[in-house]
């Protein structure tokens, strides 16, 4: 995607004008909705599937509490979560190795690949980019890419008067 043209692309109604660095994060904040999308609909899961799946492949099997901790949901809204995962063919509940009373939620190996079938070439592809910059100018972007994360970081509410 390439940047807009004019050095401040115009403004939508509400919406203060950005530089063409600012408008692409936004472009590329709904590519990557789009991305989650299409993989939501290859793997056949909802949006919270998905966020569990991510956490299962990223960290290994968890917990059903832990797993209800990383998505902030209730236990209720998990165990819907992963019987659902479960009935996909994306996960299975697994015994505890060290405590008997507990299960663990472990991705199936066919569900990882099917997932890394998607995203190691769009990761690959993005750091891929990288080699048309040299050292300096990763450096650069990277800066850039620290502040833009560190400017979602919550703000503490106003003081009231």
């Amino acid at each position: 995607m390439e940047a807009p043209e004019s050095s401040t692309p115009p403004s939508v109604a509400g919406v203060p004008p950005v530089r063409p660095a600012t408008a692409l994060v936004r472009a590329l904040f709904t590519a990557g909705a789009e991305f989650e999308k299409a993989l939501q609909r290859d793997l056949s899961v909802n949006p919270t599937g998905l966020d569990a799946m991510g956490h299962l492949v990223m960290s290994g099997p968890l917990s059903p509490g832990e797993l209800s901790r990383r998505l902030d949901l209730t236990t209720a809204a998990t165990t819907a979560a992963i019987d659902r995962l479960v009935a996909l063919g994306h996960v299975t509940r697994a015994p505890h190795p060290t405590d008997r009373r507990s299960l663990l939620v472990v991705p199936t190996e066919s569900s990882v690949q099917r997932a890394m079938g998607h995203l190691a070439p769009m990761i690959a592809g993005v750091d891929a980019v990288l080699d048309d910059f040299t050292d300096e100018e990763q450096d650069v972007i990277a800066r850039y890419l620290e502040r833009v994360v560190a400017s979602y970081a919550p703000r503490p509410a106003p003081a009231e008067a």
